[in-house]
């Protein structure tokens, strides 16, 4: 018998053909029998923020390389009668997992069969009730996603009675466990339902259908994912065979619902199920990178480690140990372009040129040829540069854009994006410091459920300091009968300097509605070289110590550069300006002059090529902002008033 394990080029014309796929196109509504609890709603609360932060990387960058996918071992176990008769065909479960593979291509996955399939042959679970669950997984394989494939799958009530369901899975937390109905699983759709299941979706629908059309309570309510819509629980009574909703239900504020019938992980009709949406596929890739990680079949796995994954420095040198189980051959993508670089086993390379790259490890032996990736694992050189206006505005959580947030070992101490006070009382900020109100967003630590003393770090991306005369300065609110700490540390290659300013301790404001304070460090002594920020808050003695940091802001006068383009060769009048045009008086003339002017929040208010030297202003509200002048990439900063 010859299991296979075929890697398909997937397209999106494939995946809608194979979603289709049917073997028993089913007519009936069979629902899923996967359960919301207590427990699975704990995990996800439990690690909500560094599962957005994993999603976040991932949507940051939509042109993954083909290469860049991770296999994971599922073990089949089979059901037939005590003769050996009925089951699951060979045929069908490859035809089943390759319709599965298309759905999960998306979110960088593919699953292999682990040393072929396990048979069971017993009457007595051949058509399974799932109180027999018990003694039926004493056949799990550990560290495998265990799939049991029985005739029927039935849900034993004793209050309603018993009823069939298409199969159920764990979320995580739960058991490695996966019950099918045979028909079920070659529907096309239902066996990637249950996988999603696996990797913490939920039905569209959630729990009840409370989430409202507009979107507003998204995060909260339904599946807690944005991108899907509010859905009121799809059926084959309110989907048509042509996968048009029928339905007329409202919302609680009287808006209809537009629902995806498309939807694998909705209730609509098996056949119409065919997509996953972006964020259900990087909440899928989270899931596994964060909790679903521990999958490794004993005869083949891929693994792999780096001695060393990101410098500031323009080049950085890795060596890669490959840790796999059962290869004989290695083929290795360092840099992401699809493109094999290496076939040793343990090899050595030199990134030569600043970047963020995926690494895809792929082995084989007689039987299987598996990966494993890391997306954006290897990250070399400065990933930004003065000027640096970071408001946090656009940030679903603290490490996005570069930026990233952790903690020791065991706390959860860490630092969050918020808008509004933050969940403990009486401390930290009622408002954003860039709006002023309720609506923006900046970053805290949580002090509650962590302990006294608990650091949380908030590190900024390599930044390339190319101006002589570079100011740092952050604002910063800490209220709190039991305020902790707030140190401000930089490295610049050779390892942190910590309190580069001095440190912050104690409470600052006196009540949660003050304004925010600022603080300025002089970055003079780093010109020339990249840095990186750390933020380094450490937990009070109690509950009442949140630390908050907004508009963080590196500016400077006068670049690096050794060109005619520089400050002193330039001058902008009249500064105030209280008409419509704004002069630039260069010492040369300069034809490639492009300019930009920001608010001091960073956004964009104009932009342009330099004409007859004059800029009009009239249009710009009354207040501070910053003229960026731009010679080919030399670039020149002139702050002015508009009065």
């Amino acid at each position: 018998m010859v299991i296979k394990n075929t890697r398909v080029k997937i397209t999106k014309l494939s995946l809608v053909i194979l979603a289709f796929f049917s073997l028993n196109t089913q007519a009936q509504d069979v629902s899923c029998g996967t359960k919301e609890s207590a427990e699975s709603i704990e995990f996800f609360n439990d690690n909500k923020e560094r599962i957005l932060q994993i999603e976040q990387t991932f949507l940051n960058n939509e042109f993954r390389s083909a290469n860049a996918v991770t296999s994971v071992p599922i073990k089949a176990h089979v059901l037939r009668t005590s003769a050996g008769t009925g089951g699951l065909s060979v045929s069908d479960l490859n035809n089943a997992m390759d319709v599965m593979n298309a759905f999960y291509a998306g979110a960088n996955l593919e699953f292999y069969l682990c040393d072929g399939i396990n048979y069971i042959d017993d009457d007595t679970y051949y058509d399974y009730l799932d109180d027999q669950e018990a003694a039926l997984t004493a056949n799990n394989v550990p560290n495998l996603i265990n799939i049991y494939f029985a005739n029927s799958v039935t849900r034993v009530d004793t209050v309603d009675g018993n009823y069939a369901i298409c199969g159920y899975a764990y979320y995580p937390g739960g058991a490695d466990t996966i019950l099918m109905d045979n028909s079920c699983a070659l529907n096309g759709s239902t066996l990637a339902h249950e996988m999603g299941h696996f990797f913490s979706l939920r039905h569209t629908h959630g729990g009840t259908a409370n989430e409202l059309v507009d979107g507003s309570n998204c995060t909260t309510e339904g599946d807690y994912i944005c991108d899907t819509p509010a859905d009121p629980r799809l059926s084959y009574s309110n989907v048509n065979s042509s996968c048009v909703y029928t339905g007329t239900d409202t919302d609680a504020n009287g808006d209809s619902y537009v629902p995806d019938t498309s939807n694998v992980m909705s209730y609509s009709r098996k056949s119409c199920r065919n997509s996953f949406t972006p964020q259900q596929l990087a909440r899928i890739y989270a899931t596994q990178q964060l909790a679903r990680n521990y999958f490794d079949c004993a005869s083949i796995d891929a693994d792999f480690v780096a001695d060393n994954t990101s410098s500031c420095s323009n080049s950085l040198t890795v060596n890669f140990t490959d840790n796999s189980t059962g290869a004989t051959s290695w083929q290795w993508d360092v840099d992401g372009d699809d493109i094999i670089d290496y076939t040793s086993q343990n090899p050595s390379h030199t990134y030569a040129t600043s970047g963020i790259y995926d690494v895809t490890l792929t082995i084989s032996n007689a039987q299987n040829t598996i990966s494993k990736s890391n997306l954006e694992y290897i990250k070399v050189g400065a990933q930004k540069s003065v000027p640096l206006v970071e408001g946090f505005e656009g940030f679903l959580q603290a490490s996005t854009d570069g930026w990233t947030a952790t903690n020791e070992a065991g706390s959860s101490f860490i630092w969050y994006a918020t808008s509004g006070p933050t969940t403990s009382t009486d401390t930290g900020p009622f408002n954003d410091n860039t709006t002023g109100n309720t609506s923006g967003v900046f970053l805290y630590t949580e002090a509650s459920g962590s302990n006294p003393g608990d650091v949380a770090e908030f590190i900024s991306p390599c930044i390339n300091i190319n101006y002589t005369d570079a100011m740092f300065e952050f604002a910063y609110h800490m209220y709190g009968s039991t305020m902790g700490e707030l140190h401000v540390d930089i490295d610049s290659g050779s390892g942190y300097t910590n309190d580069v300013t001095q440190a912050i301790v104690g409470s600052q404001q006196s009540n949660q509605s003050d304004a925010y304070l600022t603080r300025q460090i002089d970055l003079s002594g780093y010109a020339g070289q990249t840095i990186n920020i750390r933020f380094r808050a450490i937990r009070g003695s109690n509950f009442n110590s949140d630390i908050a940091i907004d508009d963080i802001n590196l500016t400077g006068t006068t670049t690096l550069s050794t060109e005619t383009f520089t400050a002193d060769s330039i001058r902008i009048y009249p500064n105030p300006v209280n008409n419509t045009i704004i002069n630039v008086k260069l010492k040369e003339s300069n034809e490639s002059l492009t300019y930009r002017i920001v608010n001091l929040l960073g956004q964009n208010i104009l932009n342009g090529n330099l004409k007859n030297n004059q800029i009009d202003v009239s249009n710009i509200a009354s207040g501070s902002y910053l003229l960026i002048l731009d010679s080919n990439g030399q670039k020149v900063i002139k702050k002015f008033v508009k009065l």
